[in-house]
This record gives C-alpha cells, structure tokens and sequence, in this order.
C-alpha cells in the first residue's frame, strides 16, 4: 500500500497520513515530486522515536516523524611497499662455432708447346672458363717467319670450402631476489 508523504526536507523531516498494511515487509512511500522511497513496515511500526502511538493507521492529526539518513563513501589511495626486488645482471662469455661457406677461386696455369708457323700474331682468346695468351718469337730462318712457340693457358676454377672459426659471443642473466620487508 502507497503511503503518500509530503516533506520538509529543509528541517529533514516528513508527515504522513495513510493506512499500513502490516502484513507486507515493505512500505512504499511516495513523495509528491512522485519520487518513491521503501521502508520496512517494522521500522514503521516500532520505532522509539517516532511521535505518533504504536498502531496500524497514520492518522492525519498526529504527525508521524521519520528520519532521513544518508550514507556517503570516502574512496582513497595511498601506497604501500609489499616487497622488495634484487636484480643481479651478470654478463656470461661463451664459444660459439661459426660455420659458413666461402667461396675459394683458384687459377690452373699450363704451358702448352706448339712450335708451329703463323702469319700474324694470334690475339688472346677466351675458351669456356680458360684464357689463352700466345706468346710468339721470332725465328731466322732464311726467310723470316713467325712461329707459336706455346701456349699459356689460365683456367679459372670455382670452388667452395668451409670455414670453421670460434668467436667469443656474451649473453647477460639477470637473478630475481626477493628482499624482505624491514
């Protein structure tokens, strides 16, 4: 049952006229900016301060008193050391084996005797992978003639080979110690 109340808040205090229905745990009361506040009918009912006599009826001759209390929260903060943290940093050396592929280029030189009679002087030529240089020489023969005498031919080879090295690496370690608290 709606129990309607007219307030005066500037004194913090209400008066209300109606009938209560004691067989309900709550009591609502609306106030007339139809805001709706509950109350246990028990409170309603037992309260000490209260002006009006013990019953079942609010009546509109007697005015009823009923406190209005507030609650509010104080949030804070504030800092508290739980523990305390050691760290050690240790740099540690170690050997590590560096295993890579280098590339080896070597030269095979070979001579080549000919001995045979030219006209003019052959140029250098390049054969696949091998580049010969001709040398000549001339010859006095009743008649002048030019003879290859050799050959010199360079063959480049392309090869691989592994190279093993040790090379001194670091690696840093840092220890987590927990202090206790004075």
């Amino acid at each position: 049952m709606s129990t309607l109340l007219s307030g005066q808040e500037a004194q913090n205090s209400l008066t209300a006229t109606g009938t209560l229905d004691t067989t309900l745990a709550l009591t609502e009361i609306t106030f007339a900016d139809g805001r709706i506040l509950q109350l246990p009918t028990a409170m309603l009912l037992g309260s000490a301060s209260f002006e009006q006599p013990l019953g079942n009826e609010l009546r509109a001759d007697v005015d009823t008193v009923i406190p209005i209390v507030e609650e509010r929260l104080t949030v804070g903060k504030r800092t508290l050391v739980t523990g305390k943290v050691r760290l050690t940093k240790t740099v540690q050396e170690f050997d590590a084996q560096l295993d890579e592929p280098l590339a080896v280029r070597t030269f095979d030189v070979e001579r080549v005797i000919l001995n045979q009679s030219v006209e003019t002087a052959p140029g250098m030529r390049q054969e696949g992978e091998t580049t010969i240089y001709p040398l000549v020489e001339e010859q006095l023969i009743l008649t002048k003639q030019l003879v290859l005498k050799e050959e010199i031919r360079v063959t480049r080879r392309d090869t691989e080979r592994r190279d093993t090295q040790v090379v001194t690496l670091r690696r840093e370690h840092v220890e987590v110690e927990r202090e206790a608290i004075d």
